[in-house]
């Protein structure tokens, strides 16, 4: 790791050391799991002193990009996957962009009768049969979510469990079948796990979870998808852009 710090500059010194680790665990020149070095070893590499060091790692530990382990020293998390909440994107869409493979272990499709929750999210009534899709999501190697899915059932088009596999896309195949998307509604909130999703999303820690819930619209404004999205925190990370309004 050769230092690249420019000490006569007014960026602080502690954010220059946390731009250059963060740069090198982004650019994956660090691995998560790997160690950085001893905090003497970086203040020997830097020639600063251990209090610049020790800032520099808490900015990085408290933007999720490192963790310290007693006993251990610190060591490099898997970077967060940023979205953003003003766009309406497929998980497919996001892992892509982020450089990475999406798939699905594919827990279960089957036609199922529709509970109150999923009838009123698809306008339908309670009892009417919907098709199910159970699906644990992977970003390359790595479990970060869990989808369950209740697509309308429609005279337009049908479902099958062959036309599903690990790197199939759903909205791309309803898209195919000739529904086109036009906007969604979404919440989101934080949720404290339950020890079957804990095993599902091989969460060890008690960390919450992001759960969301969506359903998505066609261009007619009738509802063809209800689903309910939980992904670990300590992997996403969700960003929005507040426009300022003058009252006035």
């Amino acid at each position: 790791m050769k230092p690249n710090i420019d000490k006569d500059s007014k960026v602080p010194l502690h954010f220059q050391i946390y731009e250059e680790i963060k740069k090198k665990i982004e650019s994956k020149q660090l691995l998560a799991g790997d160690m950085l070095l001893s905090e003497t070893e970086l203040q020997n590499l830097y020639g600063v002193s251990r209090i610049t060091i020790r800032r520099a790692i808490q900015d990085l530990e408290n933007e999720g990009f490192v963790k310290k382990s007693q006993g251990k020293g610190t060591i490099v998390c898997t970077p967060k996957h940023k979205y953003d909440l003003k766009r309406l994107t497929s998980f497919s869409e996001d892992t892509t962009k982020l450089g990475e493979i999406s798939s699905s272990i594919i827990q279960e499709f089957n036609i199922i009768k529709s509970d109150f929750k999923v009838a009123q999210s698809l306008n339908i009534l309670e009892g009417d049969e919907v098709y199910y899709l159970e699906r644990i999501r992977l970003c390359g190697d790595a479990i970060v979510g869990l989808h369950k899915a209740y697509i309308r059932m429609s005279n337009e088009f049908t479902l099958d469990p062959s036309e599903f596999d690990e790197r199939t896309s759903l909205y791309d195949t309803l898209n195919k079948k000739g529904v086109q998307f036009k906007y969604a509604d979404e919440i989101l909130e934080a949720k404290t796990p339950d020890k079957k999703l804990k095993e599902i999303l091989d969460i060890k820690d008690n960390i919450p979870i992001f759960y969301k819930e969506r359903v998505m619209y066609d261009t007619s404004g009738i509802p063809i998808e209800y689903v309910k999205m939980y992904y670990r925190s300590d992997v996403y990370q969700y960003k929005v852009t507040l426009d300022v309004f003058d009252d006035k």
